[in-house]
C-alpha cells in the first residue's frame, strides 16, 4: 500500500450524546451504552414500564412507583423478583435501578438497552419478574422460563436445603435469547451430585435425565473443590448437561487460540475489558477463567477434555460472539474456529531443506498473487489448481512453447516469491486480499479443498515444493488494519488505534502489549508450523519500530538457520501522525539492523520511474541530470553518511540504511502503475519504451541492496484494457482480465524476458553488486556522476577494495558514453540488450551497462 485506500471502507453513524441523554427520559429508550464498570449493589429495583397504570401506579415509565419495585430475595442469590397480575394487552419494560433512570437495563442485560416486550394473552395472567444485580439480566416467565438447577449439590452453595427448584442460587440464564440456558459455578465441593432442571421455581414441570420430564436423577462428580461445573439447559431438547473442568491455576506455556492435543483442548482469549466469557463447543458451552498465562495479561481459559479435533468453537464475550484472533482455522463466513492440529500436518513427503542463500543481498525478490499468476487458461495449470496454492507449484507447464508457472520462475532465476495476502481476507476474488480476517488461516479461496486438515497440507506442500525448486518463500503480512473494526472491536477496543494511520478506518494499534505480542505470536507460527522464509509488512510504517525491531529479533534469534527475510513499507496510509517519530520510517531504519529489517525505497524509486500514478517520468525518461544524485545515491543502497545505529532526525532521510540489506530496491509493484504502464502512460511507445524499461529494470538489478521487481514485470505486462489508465493505478478490485498474468506476453516480449534472465544471472555471478555491509560499499565502491551518466567501479575483493573489477555504467541520455576504464583486460558483459560478451569501452544510451575485468 502506498498512501491509498484499498476499498471504499464506511464509518458506522455515531449517535450524538444529546440524543441518548434525551431518550432516555422518554418511553423509547436510547441505544446501549457500556455497562458501569463497578456499579454498587442495588438498593432498589424496579420494573418501569407501559403496564405500570395498570398495576395501580400513577403513570407507565415510572421508576419510583412503589407498586413496580421489586423484593430482593432471601435465597442468597441476591437476586430481585416479583409476581404481578397483568390484563391482556401488549406492554414493554425496562429494570431501573435505585428509582432512577441513571442506572438501567433493557434486552439481553444491555446498560440502557432495548425495551423488552410482553405480550399477556386474553384473560389476563400472573407474570414473573426476575433480575440479577451480577449480570444485569431482567426478564419474566413469559418471554423466558426461570431455570434452575436443582439437586443434592444447592445446600453447599448457600441454598437453604438441597431439591430447592425456588432457590435462586443455581438459575440458569439465557441473556442472548438463543434458549440455551447456562450457569457456572466454583462454589460445589469435591464429590458426586445429581441434579434436575426445575422450571418456574418449582416441580410442576421438570426435566431429568435425556431431556424426560420428571425423569431421572443427571448424575455429576466434582474432581476437586474449586472445580468449574458449568450447567447447560437446551429449552428445545429439554436436556439439562452438566460439565466439569479442572480449576484454572496457573496455566501451562503456549499462545492463544485452540491449543490441541488428543485429550483435550485449551482455549484461550484476551479479554481485558470484560469478564463474561466463554466458548462453545461440541454443543457445550463453557465458562471460561482468569488464566495466568507466561507473556501474557487478561487471558481467560477453559480447558474441554476429549479429541475435539476438526470441531467447530465459538468464542463469546460479553453478550458478543467474537472470533478467535488466534484462530488456525475457520468456518469460512463465520466468527467460529475450527480445531485443528496444524502442526502435526506434514506436506506430502515430509519437508525439504529450504534452498541455501549465504546472505540477504543475494535475493532477488518476485512479488505475485496466488490468483494473478495462474487463473488465466494460458498458464497451462490444471483447471481445477488455476488461482490455488497448489497451481503456484505445477511443474511442466508451458504457453506457446515457452515455460509458465514455476517453471518460468526457474528459468528467471529468482530466489525468493513474496506471496501478496494469502491468509484469510474478507473480500472476493479477484481482490488482493487486503482486508484480513483472520491472520494464522490460509486463505480458502485459494484452496482446492474443504477439510481443514487437507487445507493445511496444501498451504505446505506449496512451500515444500518451491524450496525443491530452489525457490523461497515469502508472505505479504497486513497486521496494520483489519477488513473493519468489527473483527475484532467486540473482544476489546484496544486492539484499535484511536487515531486512524492505516487509511482504511481501523488501524491496529500494536503500542498496547498485547496486540504486540499477538502479531509476534502469528508471525513465528507461520515460520514455525508453515516453514515460511520471512515477510513483507503493508504500511509497516503504521507499527512502532521499536515492537517491529523486537519482533524480527526474535524471530532471528528463534530461528538462526533461517536466514529470514524481513522488509516492508516505511509509510502509513497518507495521515498525518503525531507518534512518527516512534514508528517505521526511513529515519528510524538505522536502528532496525540488528533484526535485519529492511524498506521499500521509494526514494530511489520515484528518482528512477517518476511518480507512481503521473506522467512524469524520472531518471530513466531522459538526460535530465536533476535526479542523478539521488539514483546514484540508490545505487549504492543508500548508505548512512555516518554510520550508526541511532534514529535520524529527519524521518526522510534519503541515506538512511545501515547496511544494504536495508534497502529494498524496485520501480514496480502491486500498487500503482506497473513498469510498463507507467511508462506508456507517460506518452512513450515502441522500442524506446521497451528501451526505457529495460533501463529502470537494470538499475535495481545492479545496485547494492536488494532488487525486487512485479509479476509479468519480466514481459510488459500491462494493467490497461481498452486504455483505462485509471482501473489500473489501483487495481486491487479489478478482474482478471486487468491483473491476470496473460502467458502469451512471455513469447510476444521475448527480449524484455531475456533481458530480466541475463540480468538477474549476471547480478548472481558478479559478488561486487552484492556486497554485504556498509564498511564494504564505502571501500569497495566508487560512484560518480558525469552530466546525467553515472558510473560506478567496484571491487569484489575486500582485501584490495580499490582493485575494481566491475563498472557499471546507468546511461539515461540519447547518446552513448565512452567510460574511462581501469587498466587490464575488460569486457562488456551486459547491454541494452542483455548479455554481452563484447571489447570496448562504450556504454548503450537509455541503458545499463556493465564491464568485467578478466
Amino acid at each position: 500500500m502506498h498512501g491509498t485506500r484499498r476499498r471504499p471502507w464506511r464509518r458506522p453513524a455515531r449517535t450524538s450524546a444529546a440524543f441518548l441523554a434525551a431518550t432516555a427520559l422518554g418511553f423509547g429508550l436510547s441505544p446501549a451504552l457500556a455497562t458501569p464498570a463497578a456499579a454498587a449493589a442495588p438498593t432498589a429495583v424496579s420494573v418501569p414500564g407501559t403496564f405500570n397504570s395498570e398495576i395501580g401506579c400513577a403513570g407507565d415509565w415510572s421508576t419510583d412507583c412503589s407498586q413496580a419495585q421489586l423484593t430482593a430475595r432471601t435465597d442468597g442469590s441476591g437476586a430481585w423478583s416479583k409476581t404481578f397480575t397483568l390484563p391482556a394487552g401488549d406492554y414493554a419494560y425496562k429494570a431501573a435501578i435505585n428509582k432512577s433512570w441513571a442506572e438501567n437495563y433493557g434486552a439481553k442485560a444491555q446498560h440502557f438497552g432495548a425495551d423488552i416486550p410482553l405480550r399477556i394473552p386474553a384473560g389476563g395472567r400472573s407474570v414473573t419478574f426476575v433480575y440479577d444485580p451480577v449480570t444485569h439480566w431482567i426478564t419474566d416467565d413469559i418471554n423466558s422460563k426461570i431455570v434452575t438447577a436443582s439437586g443434592s449439590f444447592q445446600s453447599e452453595i448457600g441454598c437453604s436445603a438441597d431439591w430447592a427448584p425456588n432457590c435462586l442460587k443455581s438459575w440458569l440464564q439465557d441473556i442472548d435469547g438463543d434458549g440455551i440456558y447456562t450457569w457456572s459455578t466454583e462454589a460445589i465441593p469435591a464429590g458426586t451430585y445429581a441434579t434436575k432442571a426445575a422450571i418456574g421455581q418449582s416441580w410442576d414441570e421438570s426435566y431429568g435425565q435425556g431431556g424426560s420430564p420428571s425423569g431421572a436423577d443427571i448424575a455429576f462428580t466434582v474432581p476437586e473443590t474449586g472445580s468449574t461445573v458449568d450447567f447447560r439447559y437446551n429449552s428445545t431438547t429439554h436436556v439439562l448437561s452438566v460439565q466439569t473442568e479442572e480449576p484454572a491455576g496457573p496455566a501451562p506455556g503456549g499462545t492463544l487460540g485452540a491449543l490441541y492435543t488428543p485429550d483435550q483442548t485449551t482455549f484461550r482469549i484476551w479479554s481485558p475489558d470484560n469478564s463474561q466469557v466463554s466458548v462453545t463447543v461440541g454443543g457445550q458451552t463453557h465458562t471460561m477463567r482468569p488464566a495466568d498465562v507466561h507473556g501474557y495479561t487478561d487471558v481467560y481459559q477453559a480447558v474441554v477434555p476429549g479429541n475435539l479435533k476438526n470441531q467447530p468453537y465459538q468464542f463469546r464475550v460479553g453478550n458478543n460472539s467474537v472470533r478467535d484472533p488466534y484462530a488456525r482455522m475457520v468456518k469460512p463466513g463465520t466468527t467460529e474456529g475450527v480445531v485443528v492440529d496444524a502442526e502435526a500436518v506434514q506436506p506430502t513427503g515430509g519437508w525439504a531443506p529450504r534452498p541455501a542463500i549465504t546472505k540477504r543481498e543475494d535475493a532477488v525478490i518476485y512479488e505475485m498473487s496466488v490468483r494473478n499468476f495462474t487463473i488465466d487458461p494460458s498458464s497451462g495449470v490444471d483447471s481445477a489448481k488455476r488461482g490455488k496454492f497448489a497451481g503456484l507449484t505445477q511443474t511442466g507447464t508451458t504457453h506457446n512453447g515457452a515455460k509458465t508457472g514455476i517453471d518460468h520462475l526457474k528459468e528467471l532465476g529468482v530466489t525468493h516469491v513474496q506471496l501478496m495476502p494469502s491468509y484469510d481476507f474478507n473480500s472476493t476474488v479477484p481482490n488482493w486480499g487486503y482486508d484480513p480476517l483472520n491472520f494464522n488461516v490460509p486463505e480458502e479461496q485459494f484452496s482446492q479443498f474443504t477439510s481443514p486438515e487437507d487445507r493445511v497440507r496444501e498451504f505446505k506442500d506449496m512451500v515444500n515444493e518451491y524450496h525443491k525448486n530452489g525457490i523461497r518463500v515469502l508472505m505479504d503480512v497486513v497486521y496494520n488494519h483489519t477488513a473493519g473494526k468489527g473483527v475484532l472491536q467486540d473482544i476489546t477496543g484496544k486492539y484499535y488505534h484511536e487515531r486512524e494511520l492505516s487509511g482504511t478506518g481501523n488501524s491496529i494499534d500494536d503500542s498496547n502489549p498485547m496486540v504486540s505480542r499477538m502479531i509476534l505470536d502469528s508471525l513465528e507460527y507461520w515460520v514455525r508450523n508453515y516453514n515460511i522464509d520471512g515477510f513483507r509488512f503493508d504500511l509497516m510504517g503504521v507499527h512502532q519500530y521499536k515492537n517491529v525491531d523486537q519482533w524480527a529479533k526474535h524471530l532471528q534469534t528463534t530461528f538462526p538457520d533461517r536466514t529470514l527475510q524481513i522488509h516492508g513499507e516505511p509509510w502509513s496510509g497518507g495521515v498525518d501522525d503525531p507518534q512518527q517519530a516512534d514508528k517505521v520510517r526511513y529515519g528510524t531504519t538505522p536502528a532496525l539492523a540488528g533484526g535485519h529489517v529492511g524498506v521499500f525505497n521509494g526514494t530511489f524509486r520515484d528518482a528512477v520511474k517518476g511518480g507512481t500514478r503521473d506522467q512524469v517520468l524520472g531518471y530513466m525518461g531522459g538526460s535530465s541530470s536533476s535526479s542523478a544524485a539521488s539514483v546514484a545515491l540508490g545505487t549504492r543502497g543508500s548508505p548512512l553518511a555516518v554510520k550508526s545505529t541511532s534514529p535520524l532526525s529527519d524521518p526522510w532521510a534519503a541515506a538512511f540504511a545501515y547496511d544494504p540489506e536495508q534497502s529494498i530496491n524496485y520501480v514496480s509493484a502491486h500498487d500503482d502503475l506497473n513498469l510498463w504502464d507507467k511508462i506508456t502512460y507517460s506518452g512513450v511507445t515502441g522500442s524506446r519504451a521497451a528501451q526505457m524499461h529495460r533501463l529502470g529494470t537494470g538499475i535495481v538489478l545492479t545496485s547494492q541492496g536488494i532488487p525486487f521487481f512485479y509479476e509479468g514485470d519480466e514481459f510488459q505486462h500491462s494493467k490497461v484494457v481498452d486504455g483505462d489508465y485509471e482501473t489500473a493505478k489501483n487495481s486491487y478490485e479489478a478482474g482478471d482480465d486487468v491483473n491476470a498474468i496473460q502467458w502469451g506476453e512471455k513469447t510476444a516480449n521475448a527480449a524484455t524476458f531475456r533481458y530480466y534472465k541475463d540480468a538477474i544471472a549476471l547480478r548472481k555471478s558478479t559478488p561486487a553488486l552484492r556486497l554485504g555491509s556498509w564498511d564494504a560499499v564505502k571501500a569497495q565502491m566508487s560512484t560518480t556522476i558525469d552530466g546525467s551518466v553515472i558510473v560506478s567501479a567496484i571491487s569484489s575483493n575486500t582485501a584490495a577494495p580499490t582493485s575494481h573489477d566491475t563498472i557499471v555504467v546507468h546511461n539515461p541520455t540519447s547518446s552513448a558514453y565512452v567510460v574511462n576504464l581501469p587498466s587490464g583486460t575488460w569486457k562488456k558483459v551486459l547491454d541494452t540488450n542483455g548479455a554481452a560478451n563484447a571489447t570496448g569501452n562504450t556504454a548503450d544510451s537509455l541503458a545499463v551497462t556493465v564491464f568485467k575485468k578478466g
